[in-house]
Protein backbone atom coordinates (compact mmCIF):
# COMPACT_ATOMS: atom_id res chain seq x y z
CA UNK A 1 0.00 0.00 0.00
CA UNK A 2 2.58 2.20 1.02
CA UNK A 3 4.50 1.65 -2.49
CA UNK A 4 1.37 2.44 -4.17
CA UNK A 5 1.04 5.69 -2.36
CA UNK A 6 4.69 6.70 -3.16
CA UNK A 7 4.41 5.98 -6.97
CA UNK A 8 1.10 8.20 -7.14
CA UNK A 9 2.89 10.66 -5.24
CA UNK A 10 6.03 10.33 -7.88
CA UNK A 11 3.65 10.46 -10.84
CA UNK A 12 2.20 13.98 -9.17
CA UNK A 13 5.65 15.82 -8.86
CA UNK A 14 6.28 14.31 -12.46
CA UNK A 15 3.20 16.19 -13.44
CA UNK A 16 3.57 18.91 -11.33
CA UNK A 17 7.32 19.82 -12.50
CA UNK A 18 6.39 19.15 -16.32
CA UNK A 19 3.22 21.86 -16.33
CA UNK A 20 6.11 24.02 -14.34
CA UNK A 21 8.02 23.63 -17.45
CA UNK A 22 5.40 24.38 -19.46
CA UNK A 23 4.57 27.77 -18.00
CA UNK A 24 8.36 28.75 -17.86
CA UNK A 25 8.41 27.87 -21.46
CA UNK A 26 4.83 30.13 -22.35
CA UNK A 27 6.40 32.88 -20.34
CA UNK A 28 9.46 33.06 -21.97
CA UNK A 29 7.88 33.00 -25.26
CA UNK A 30 5.96 35.91 -24.32
CA UNK A 31 8.74 37.90 -23.30
CA UNK A 32 10.06 36.95 -26.06
CA UNK A 33 7.55 38.24 -28.42
CA UNK A 34 7.10 41.23 -26.67
CA UNK A 35 10.62 42.59 -27.19
CA UNK A 36 10.24 41.70 -30.82
CA UNK A 37 7.22 43.84 -31.27
CA UNK A 38 9.14 46.52 -28.96
CA UNK A 39 12.13 46.08 -31.13
CA UNK A 40 9.95 46.21 -34.64
CA UNK A 41 8.50 49.84 -33.40
CA UNK A 42 11.63 50.98 -32.24
CA UNK A 43 13.23 50.66 -35.40
CA UNK A 44 10.15 51.30 -37.44
CA UNK A 45 10.90 54.70 -38.20
CA UNK A 46 13.50 57.19 -37.77
CA UNK A 47 13.94 60.81 -38.48
CA UNK A 48 17.34 63.45 -38.64
CA UNK A 49 17.72 66.79 -38.90
CA UNK A 50 20.72 67.71 -40.58
CA UNK A 51 22.58 71.55 -41.22
CA UNK A 52 26.21 70.20 -43.19
CA UNK A 53 28.27 71.04 -45.67
CA UNK A 54 31.28 69.13 -47.59
CA UNK A 55 28.29 65.96 -48.10
CA UNK A 56 28.60 66.08 -51.60
CA UNK A 57 31.40 63.62 -52.25
CA UNK A 58 28.89 60.43 -51.38
CA UNK A 59 28.61 58.05 -54.13
CA UNK A 60 25.32 57.20 -55.48
CA UNK A 61 23.37 55.19 -53.10
CA UNK A 62 20.14 53.46 -52.66
CA UNK A 63 18.31 51.83 -49.36
CA UNK A 64 16.32 49.14 -47.91
CA UNK A 65 13.81 51.67 -46.66
CA UNK A 66 11.76 54.76 -48.17
CA UNK A 67 13.18 58.18 -47.61
CA UNK A 68 10.75 60.77 -47.00
CA UNK A 69 12.81 63.94 -47.75
CA UNK A 70 12.40 67.37 -46.70
CA UNK A 71 15.14 69.64 -48.93
CA UNK A 72 15.03 73.33 -47.03
CA UNK A 73 18.19 74.84 -49.04
CA UNK A 74 18.30 75.83 -52.99
CA UNK A 75 20.57 72.98 -54.12
CA UNK A 76 21.98 72.74 -58.05
CA UNK A 77 20.54 69.36 -58.21
CA UNK A 78 20.06 65.76 -57.58
CA UNK A 79 20.05 62.70 -59.08
CA UNK A 80 17.02 60.66 -58.36
CA UNK A 81 16.44 57.10 -60.04
CA UNK A 82 17.05 57.62 -63.54
CA UNK A 83 17.02 61.87 -63.94
CA UNK A 84 19.05 64.36 -62.88
CA UNK A 85 16.81 67.29 -61.85
CA UNK A 86 17.06 70.63 -60.06
CA UNK A 87 16.46 70.10 -56.07
CA UNK A 88 15.01 73.74 -55.03
CA UNK A 89 14.32 75.03 -51.51
CA UNK A 90 10.57 73.61 -49.79
CA UNK A 91 11.16 70.08 -52.20
CA UNK A 92 9.84 66.87 -50.34
CA UNK A 93 10.73 63.91 -51.83
CA UNK A 94 9.36 60.27 -51.71
CA UNK A 95 12.46 58.20 -52.45
CA UNK A 96 11.29 54.30 -52.46
CA UNK A 97 13.73 51.50 -51.47
CA UNK A 98 16.55 50.65 -54.09
CA UNK A 99 16.23 54.04 -55.56
CA UNK A 100 19.50 55.25 -56.42
CA UNK A 101 19.70 59.33 -55.45
CA UNK A 102 22.62 61.74 -54.61
CA UNK A 103 23.04 65.10 -54.35
CA UNK A 104 24.75 67.43 -57.04
CA UNK A 105 26.01 70.82 -55.29
CA UNK A 106 29.41 72.52 -54.69
CA UNK A 107 30.81 70.92 -51.48
CA UNK A 108 31.07 74.60 -49.77
CA UNK A 109 27.29 74.82 -49.83
CA UNK A 110 25.89 74.61 -47.03
CA UNK A 111 22.61 72.13 -46.77
CA UNK A 112 19.65 71.99 -44.66
CA UNK A 113 17.23 69.22 -44.83
CA UNK A 114 15.01 66.90 -42.60
CA UNK A 115 15.05 63.09 -43.52
CA UNK A 116 12.84 59.90 -42.08
CA UNK A 117 13.00 56.53 -42.69
CA UNK A 118 10.86 53.40 -42.91
CA UNK A 119 10.95 50.18 -42.74
CA UNK A 120 8.82 49.40 -45.44
CA UNK A 121 8.15 45.34 -44.17
CA UNK A 122 6.75 47.19 -40.75
CA UNK A 123 4.51 50.13 -42.79
CA UNK A 124 2.55 47.23 -44.72
CA UNK A 125 2.30 44.99 -41.78
CA UNK A 126 0.33 47.92 -40.02
CA UNK A 127 -1.48 48.84 -43.14
CA UNK A 128 -2.62 45.49 -44.26
CA UNK A 129 -4.73 44.23 -47.60
CA UNK A 130 -5.11 48.11 -48.12
CA UNK A 131 -1.53 49.05 -48.59
CA UNK A 132 -0.94 47.55 -52.63
CA UNK A 133 -4.14 49.42 -53.18
CA UNK A 134 -4.05 52.70 -51.80
CA UNK A 135 -0.28 53.44 -50.82
CA UNK A 136 1.96 51.70 -53.89
CA UNK A 137 3.72 54.45 -54.96
CA UNK A 138 5.70 53.68 -51.02
CA UNK A 139 7.45 50.86 -53.46
CA UNK A 140 7.68 52.10 -57.00
CA UNK A 141 11.63 52.46 -57.45
CA UNK A 142 10.64 53.30 -61.06
CA UNK A 143 9.05 56.39 -60.46
CA UNK A 144 10.15 58.32 -56.58
CA UNK A 145 7.80 61.36 -55.94
CA UNK A 146 8.44 65.35 -56.04
CA UNK A 147 6.21 67.61 -54.47
CA UNK A 148 7.53 71.26 -54.75
CA UNK A 149 5.83 72.75 -51.40
CA UNK A 150 4.28 76.15 -50.64
CA UNK A 151 6.47 77.81 -47.88
CA UNK A 152 3.24 77.19 -45.91
CA UNK A 153 3.09 73.96 -46.81
CA UNK A 154 6.95 73.35 -46.08
CA UNK A 155 6.50 74.99 -42.36
CA UNK A 156 3.96 72.07 -41.41
CA UNK A 157 6.19 69.71 -42.43
CA UNK A 158 9.14 70.88 -40.02
CA UNK A 159 6.55 71.78 -37.44
CA UNK A 160 6.30 67.56 -37.78
CA UNK A 161 9.44 66.70 -38.10
CA UNK A 162 10.63 68.44 -35.38
CA UNK A 163 7.46 67.52 -32.62
CA UNK A 164 9.14 64.00 -33.88
CA UNK A 165 12.67 64.70 -32.85
CA UNK A 166 11.51 65.83 -29.35
CA UNK A 167 9.73 62.20 -28.83
CA UNK A 168 12.52 60.21 -30.22
CA UNK A 169 13.20 57.98 -27.28
CA UNK A 170 9.52 58.16 -26.74
CA UNK A 171 7.05 55.40 -28.07
CA UNK A 172 4.63 56.83 -26.59
CA UNK A 173 1.05 57.20 -29.17
CA UNK A 174 2.47 60.83 -29.46
CA UNK A 175 5.00 59.71 -32.19
CA UNK A 176 2.86 57.40 -33.74
CA UNK A 177 0.12 59.99 -34.32
CA UNK A 178 2.74 62.67 -36.05
CA UNK A 179 4.23 59.74 -37.93
CA UNK A 180 1.23 59.16 -39.86
CA UNK A 181 0.04 62.69 -39.47
CA UNK A 182 3.06 62.94 -42.01
CA UNK A 183 1.89 60.32 -44.38
CA UNK A 184 -1.72 61.54 -44.62
CA UNK A 185 0.00 65.00 -45.33
CA UNK A 186 1.86 63.05 -48.23
CA UNK A 187 -0.70 60.85 -49.12
CA UNK A 188 -3.36 63.91 -49.85
CA UNK A 189 -0.67 65.37 -51.65
CA UNK A 190 -0.09 62.39 -53.80
CA UNK A 191 -3.52 62.19 -54.84
CA UNK A 192 -3.84 66.03 -56.15
CA UNK A 193 0.31 65.86 -57.25
CA UNK A 194 1.32 62.32 -59.42
CA UNK A 195 4.64 63.91 -58.07
CA UNK A 196 6.49 61.91 -60.52
CA UNK A 197 9.74 62.87 -62.33
CA UNK A 198 7.96 64.61 -65.50
CA UNK A 199 9.59 65.57 -68.31
CA UNK A 200 9.49 68.67 -67.60
CA UNK A 201 11.05 68.28 -64.58
CA UNK A 202 14.15 66.63 -66.56
CA UNK A 203 14.32 69.42 -68.85
CA UNK A 204 15.26 71.96 -66.32
CA UNK A 205 18.54 69.58 -65.56
CA UNK A 206 19.76 71.83 -69.15
CA UNK A 207 23.40 71.20 -70.54
CA UNK A 208 25.53 68.86 -69.09
CA UNK A 209 23.38 67.58 -66.01
CA UNK A 210 20.89 66.39 -69.10
CA UNK A 211 23.46 64.91 -70.87
CA UNK A 212 23.99 62.66 -67.77
CA UNK A 213 20.88 62.12 -67.54
CA UNK A 214 20.81 60.83 -70.82
CA UNK A 215 23.78 58.19 -70.31
CA UNK A 216 21.92 56.94 -67.48
CA UNK A 217 18.51 56.62 -69.22
CA UNK A 218 21.38 54.45 -71.59
CA UNK A 219 21.94 52.55 -68.88
CA UNK A 220 19.64 51.45 -67.17
CA UNK A 221 18.12 50.13 -71.29
CA UNK A 222 20.71 48.24 -71.44
CA UNK A 223 21.24 46.91 -68.23
CA UNK A 224 21.63 43.12 -69.06
CA UNK A 225 24.13 44.12 -71.67
CA UNK A 226 28.14 44.53 -71.90
CA UNK A 227 27.21 48.34 -71.39
CA UNK A 228 30.72 50.01 -72.14
CA UNK A 229 31.73 54.32 -72.14
CA UNK A 230 32.08 53.70 -75.71
CA UNK A 231 28.40 52.34 -76.19
CA UNK A 232 27.23 55.16 -73.98
CA UNK A 233 29.32 58.16 -75.32
CA UNK A 234 28.44 56.93 -78.83
CA UNK A 235 24.37 57.01 -78.65
CA UNK A 236 24.86 60.64 -77.34
CA UNK A 237 27.64 61.28 -80.03
CA UNK A 238 29.91 62.29 -77.09
CA UNK A 239 33.97 62.07 -76.59
CA UNK A 240 34.40 59.23 -75.13
CA UNK A 241 36.77 60.64 -72.66
CA UNK A 242 34.68 63.28 -72.05
CA UNK A 243 31.67 61.44 -71.54
CA UNK A 244 33.53 59.83 -68.96
CA UNK A 245 34.78 62.38 -67.21
CA UNK A 246 31.47 64.62 -67.04
CA UNK A 247 30.10 61.23 -65.75
CA UNK A 248 32.29 61.31 -62.87
CA UNK A 249 32.21 64.98 -62.14
CA UNK A 250 28.47 64.94 -61.51
CA UNK A 251 27.72 61.24 -60.23
CA UNK A 252 31.17 61.17 -58.46
CA UNK A 253 31.37 57.47 -59.44
CA UNK A 254 32.94 55.78 -63.04
CA UNK A 255 30.24 54.42 -65.41
CA UNK A 256 31.72 51.14 -64.56
CA UNK A 257 31.14 51.57 -61.42
CA UNK A 258 27.79 52.63 -61.43
CA UNK A 259 26.35 50.08 -63.48
CA UNK A 260 27.57 47.90 -60.99
CA UNK A 261 25.59 49.91 -58.57
CA UNK A 262 22.44 49.77 -60.80
CA UNK A 263 22.77 45.78 -61.47
CA UNK A 264 23.30 45.05 -57.76
CA UNK A 265 20.19 47.43 -56.84
CA UNK A 266 17.97 45.79 -59.22
CA UNK A 267 19.29 42.17 -58.12
CA UNK A 268 17.97 43.22 -54.76
CA UNK A 269 14.81 43.66 -55.74
CA UNK A 270 14.61 40.64 -57.81
CA UNK A 271 15.89 38.65 -55.05
CA UNK A 272 13.24 39.76 -52.61
CA UNK A 273 10.21 39.15 -55.33
CA UNK A 274 11.38 35.99 -55.28
CA UNK A 275 13.71 34.79 -58.13
CA UNK A 276 16.58 32.45 -57.66
CA UNK A 277 20.15 33.32 -57.89
CA UNK A 278 20.69 31.87 -60.63
CA UNK A 279 17.35 33.45 -62.57
CA UNK A 280 18.67 36.85 -61.09
CA UNK A 281 21.76 36.26 -62.65
CA UNK A 282 20.63 35.14 -65.67
CA UNK A 283 18.54 38.46 -65.91
CA UNK A 284 21.35 40.17 -65.35
CA UNK A 285 22.83 39.39 -67.91
CA UNK A 286 25.63 37.79 -66.09
CA UNK A 287 27.12 34.79 -67.84
CA UNK A 288 29.18 34.18 -64.92
CA UNK A 289 27.58 32.59 -61.47
CA UNK A 290 30.53 33.33 -60.09
CA UNK A 291 31.28 36.41 -61.44
CA UNK A 292 27.54 37.40 -60.15
CA UNK A 293 28.48 35.88 -56.98
CA UNK A 294 31.35 37.73 -55.90
CA UNK A 295 29.80 41.01 -57.04
CA UNK A 296 27.03 40.81 -54.78
CA UNK A 297 28.52 39.77 -51.79
CA UNK A 298 31.68 42.83 -52.60
CA UNK A 299 29.01 45.19 -53.00
CA UNK A 300 26.54 44.49 -50.23
CA UNK A 301 28.78 42.72 -48.19
CA UNK A 302 26.51 39.17 -48.19
CA UNK A 303 25.60 36.75 -50.30
CA UNK A 304 22.46 36.77 -51.84
CA UNK A 305 20.81 33.71 -50.28
CA UNK A 306 22.04 35.70 -46.90
CA UNK A 307 20.85 38.94 -48.21
CA UNK A 308 17.24 37.55 -49.27
CA UNK A 309 16.64 35.45 -45.87
CA UNK A 310 17.56 38.82 -44.25
CA UNK A 311 15.04 41.26 -46.03
CA UNK A 312 12.21 39.00 -46.88
CA UNK A 313 9.27 39.95 -45.20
Amino acid sequence: MTKKIIAQITVCVIIFLFLIVIFLAEEKQMSRTERVLHEELYDAFEVVHKTESGIFTMPPHTHNGVEVYLNLTDVPNILLGTKVVPFCKNTLLLIPAYCIHKVIAPESLVYERYIMTIHMAWLENVIGEEFERQYAYFKDAQNPLVFHLEEEETNRFVDYFAALLQCADSLKFEKLHIFFSILSQIHQIAKSDTGTVTEYDAAQAVGTAGLVSAMINYINAHLNENITVEDIADSLYLNHDYAARIFKKYVNTTIKQFVVLQRMTKAKQLLLEGKSVAETQKILGYNSYEHFFKTFKKVTGMTPKEYRELYRA
